[in-house]
């Protein structure tokens, strides 16, 4: 079975409802997948194991980066810590394709987010996506996850549904 390995890396509290809606769109993408032996594993914090650790959980969240395929990061108004570190991670690794959603339908952006835009817009290896909605946000995921599995399937997006061979996920 072939595996796409997504790592999604947000502002938990802030973009809750943003990482929710990509799982849950991601599954259902999923469930077109499985009968054509192939995987899209999503990693969110939220579902790793919150026991004690022996080390800093940041670097647990840090080790499942370096094991995936995409780095899928999510911008609201203000950039954390954590957040940036992730994305310093992906960028240490030549291997990962990395993607950055800006929502930008809000009323204050926070300075880090204003200082990311300006270290990133001349990056050549980070793909670039806004959203106004939750929608466009699924478009953005639609063709992140379109693009990295072209080459398998026959794949189509358009403003409300990705298409994979003879099925379609709305958004």
């Amino acid at each position: 079975m072939k595996k796409l390995k997504i790592f999604l890396a947000s502002s938990i509290v802030e973009l809750k409802e943003e990482r929710n809606e990509i799982g849950d769109f991601i599954r259902r993408i999923q469930d077109e997948l499985i009968d054509m032996d192939y995987r899209i594993q999503l990693f969110e914090c939220e579902f790793f194991d919150n026991s004690i650790a022996l080390t800093r959980k940041q670097d647990e969240y840090n080790d499942e980066i370096e094991k995936s395929d995409i780095f899928v990061m999510l911008v609201g108004s203000k950039l954390g810590n954590y957040t940036f570190e992730e994305f310093k991670i992906a960028k240490s690794i030549s291997s990962i394709e990395i993607n950055v959603i800006f929502k930008n339908y809000l009323e204050h952006i926070d300075e880090t987010v204003s200082n990311f835009k300006r270290l990133i817009q001349n990056e050549e290896r980070v793909n670039q996506y806004e959203y106004t909605d939750l929608p466009g946000l699924k478009y953005a995921i639609a063709q992140i996850i379109a693009k990295n599995i072209s080459d398998l399937f026959h794949v189509k997006v358009d403003h409300t549904k990705i298409y994979i061979e003879n099925s379609e996920v709305m958004f």
